[in-house]
């Protein structure tokens, strides 16, 4: 089977996933050969291939049938409402105050038609759901009314698994007991905590209108109510300084989070903060500066017992790995529900239009909502275990020997060897794993190993960007 030529793909991406290409580029992309690349952290890959490379939905849905298995489903929801719009923030989102009831109404009716359109038309209707995401936006605007419907409309169509993993992201401000009736009775297991910062001074810089105190009784009060609490921290934030950053980490070991997120902030053309950059009204921290801030915070997290599920999320003693995030790495059947929203099933990478009108039109008349789709060769599947594989931290040899037929140690020998001497990869019995250093570059690795095999399947060896 031929692959497709990633080299030569057109660029496609829409203006709210597109990286801002006009500002000055690090040196580490000027580089034309992903050996002379050197250790970075510049770029988030959230799909392989990269979605700027998926095409036309037309194109792909007519040749592409699902087959039907029992294989683990799971689901994710994106909710594309919040409160407020940070100042580095670049999702598709609606502030609350630009959306009315009745459009909110109406996109919750769109979810629950948008899953009995799915299961029909991809053979998913009875299979067994492992995992249920909603994130966004922020899905804790929804009333717990609203969101019982979708629990309903998901049981009407899918299996639910007895272990099922449902992780909720919340704004803070918005969990009142109410909301915490609601998200019981919804089977939520596990809330995902946007902090970014304990500390309130950075806090305000990014538009958001939280504080330390609401944080931290927030974070309390589900887990009193017995589920897992994830916190999210996010490195190099306007105005974080050292001792504001230690404070945020200390903070969130403090509150004995089930788990603590340690993400790099990525400018965007349009996020607020791009804007700023360009008026020159923005300073951040460079990236020197930020590589420091969350060195010392993961070294802070080990130090108090957090071990890391995938390069950026540390838990408690190890015991609290997120179930979803995990499958979506490893290539698992996962459907993305709603305005942008993106999955991959059965080799068939679809991602959902991104303009809210437009998605609530194409479901009320019974059309489809994916905008762009990418059928998986052999090798793409092959570069994706390896690119999106090591973001769980290790790659498993033998299970990409069994689910490929080839081995990456013997293929890459060099490249991994270069990378070990790098001190940022190691070899452990069939395994291949990030060192505490190469957690910091996760990203760089797994693009790394991904260009190697590109350049074995194609002579190509141009860097892989995010």
């Amino acid at each position: 089977m031929k692959a497709i030529d990633l080299t030569l793909a057109p660029e496609a991406s829409p203006p709210d996933t597109t990286l801002a290409r006009d500002i000055p580029r690090p040196a580490a992309a000027l580089v034309s050969d992903y050996r002379d690349e050197p250790p970075n952290r510049d770029g988030f890959v959230v799909a392989w291939p990269p979605q700027r490379y998926w095409k036309p939905a037309a194109e792909v849905e007519s040749a592409a049938r699902t087959t039907r298995t029992d294989a683990p489903l799971h689901l994710y929801f994106h909710i594309p409402f919040c409160l407020q719009r940070c100042r580095y923030c670049f999702f598709k989102i609606e502030v609350l105050s630009d959306s009315s009831h009745a459009v909110r109404e109406r996109y919750v009716d769109a979810l629950c038609a948008e899953l009995e359109q799915i299961a029909d038309a991809h053979a998913l209707r009875g299979r067994r759901v492992q995992t249920i995401y909603f994130g966004g936006g922020t899905p804790s605007v929804l009333q717990p009314e609203q969101l019982g419907r979708i629990r309903r409309s998901i049981e009407r169509c899918f299996a639910i698994a007895e272990d099922l993993e449902f992780v909720f992201e919340i704004e803070p401000i918005t969990l009142n007991n109410r909301m915490i009736d609601g998200l019981a009775d919804l089977g939520v297991t596990r809330i995902s905590f946007g902090i970014q910062s304990f500390d309130d001074r950075v806090v305000a810089l990014t538009g958001r209108h939280d504080t330390e105190e609401k944080n931290a009784r927030a974070i309390r009060r589900a887990m009193d109510a017995g589920v897992v609490v994830n916190v999210d921290l996010l490195s190099g934030l306007e105005g974080d300084t050292t001792d504001s950053w230690r404070h945020s980490v200390e903070r969130a070991i403090a509150l004995e989070a089930h788990a603590v997120t340690i993400y790099k902030l990525e400018l965007y053309s349009n996020a607020r903060y791009m804007a700023d950059l360009r008026r020159g009204t923005l300073s951040l921290p460079g990236p020197e500066e930020e590589l420091a801030l969350a060195r010392w915070g993961l070294d802070r997290l080990r130090e108090t017992g957090y071990r890391p599920s995938t390069y950026f999320t540390f838990t408690r003693e190890g015991r609290y790995a997120q179930r979803h995030i995990i499958a979506r790495w490893r290539g698992e059947d996962m459907y993305g529900i709603g305005a942008s929203a993106f999955g991959c099933i059965d080799g068939v990478s679809r991602q959902n239009v991104s303009e809210i009108d437009e998605y609530l039109a194409r479901i009320e008349n019974g059309r489809s909502a994916t905008q762009r789709a990418l059928a998986l060769t052999d090798v793409d599947h092959r570069m994706r275990d390896l690119v999106m594989g090591l973001k769980t931290t290790e790659i498993d040899l033998v299970a990409y020997r069994e689910r490929h037929g080839v081995d990456p140690a013997v293929l890459l020998a060099e490249d991994i060897a270069c990378l070990i001497g790098k001190g940022l990869l190691e070899r452990a019995d069939d395994r291949l794993r990030l060192t505490d250093e190469g957690v910091l570059y996760g990203d760089y690795c797994g693009r790394y190993l991904g260009a190697a095999m590109r350049r074995l399947q194609y002579g190509d060896c141009r860097p892989i960007r995010a």
